[in-house]
């Protein structure tokens, strides 16, 4: 006779159809699209578009000059024409320090600053 199986304090019957796995075991993407019955295609754009919906509390001035792809003299320039609060980390009466953007303001200043293509011509 076969013994149910105990596992995280549950008991498992021991013939299943699925097997139990550790937490150490991975499923590649076209496991997981069979097991819940979606084309991987769907689920590899579902990964990718959550990787982008991922962010940060706030941003550098080098990292918006890169998300913006102009120079840290620009991003200055448009964080002072929006009126845009900048944390600076600098000690008192330093000027070289590491300043950031909350997420929000960035977000503000995308929004504003995104037009459609057709009334941009």
């Amino acid at each position: 006779m076969i013994r149910p199986k105990k596992v995280g304090g549950a008991l498992l019957p021991a013939a299943s159809a699925t097997p139990v796995t550790a937490e150490s075991d991975q499923l590649t993407i076209a496991q997981f699209a069979d097991l819940f019955g979606f084309p991987p295609a769907a689920v590899l754009e579902a990964v990718r578009r959550q990787q982008k919906a991922i962010t940060k509390p706030f941003y550098s001035i080098p990292d918006l000059a890169a998300r913006w792809c102009m120079s840290r003299a620009s991003v200055y320039n448009v964080l002072r024409e929006h009126e845009a609060r900048i944390v600076d980390f600098a000690a008192s009466g330093k000027n070289k320090g590491k300043k950031v953007v909350y997420a929000e303001v960035v977000e503000r200043i995308e929004k504003q600053r995104t037009k459609l293509i057709a009334e941009a011509a």
